[in-house]
């Protein structure tokens, strides 16, 4: 059926039916010159369009999905519940991979800070013999010092109590 006969059809102007069709992006088949050919289900959603706009609706407030959706389903449902328990399937296995990766990840952090502590507590022990040494030797220098000093200072000479009262006095 073509534009004018739809619109003769019901009751309205040819451009009110062509408005209508890319107002409402209603899916119809075009001939070689352009032309829209609609079929019977046009026609009745058409109708419906005409009555609601006659009850005093608005465009913008017709809501043609649920209308157009009245039809039979483009994928069957067994076809479809197959699809998606394939997918979920799918799913379960990507899960599944990227935990067991984390878990790859984690043990390989593990290890490396592990080996870092190693290090770490090799070097700590290794300083901590030098530091050893090191005092050591300042003990046994310091040792060697005082004796040294011991032997060359020489001796007080003793002065009689009268010279120590004096220096008191002493300005």
């Amino acid at each position: 059926m073509k534009t004018k006969e739809m619109s003769e059809a019901i009751g309205v102007n040819p451009t009110t039916i062509q408005r209508w069709t890319k107002y409402f992006k209603i899916d119809c088949d075009v001939t070689e010159q352009g032309h829209f050919l609609y079929t019977e289900k046009h026609l009745q959603l058409f109708k419906k369009i005409k009555r609601e706009l006659d009850e005093g609706k608005r465009m913008k407030d017709i809501n043609l999905n649920e209308r157009q959706g009245q039809g039979e389903p483009s994928v069957p449902t067994k076809q479809y519940e197959a699809k998606l328990e394939k997918m979920l399937v799918q799913v379960d296995a990507l899960e599944e991979k990227l935990a067991t990766k984390a878990d790859d990840v984690v043990s390989y952090q593990l290890l490396k800070h592990r080996s870092e502590l190693d290090e770490m507590m090799k070097l700590v022990g290794t300083l901590e013999d030098r530091l050893l040494f090191i005092e050591k030797r300042m003990m046994s220098h310091h040792h060697q010092e005082k004796q040294v000093v011991n032997e060359h200072t020489p001796k007080k000479i003793k002065r009689g109590p009268w010279r120590s009262f004096m220096n008191l006095f002493a300005f």
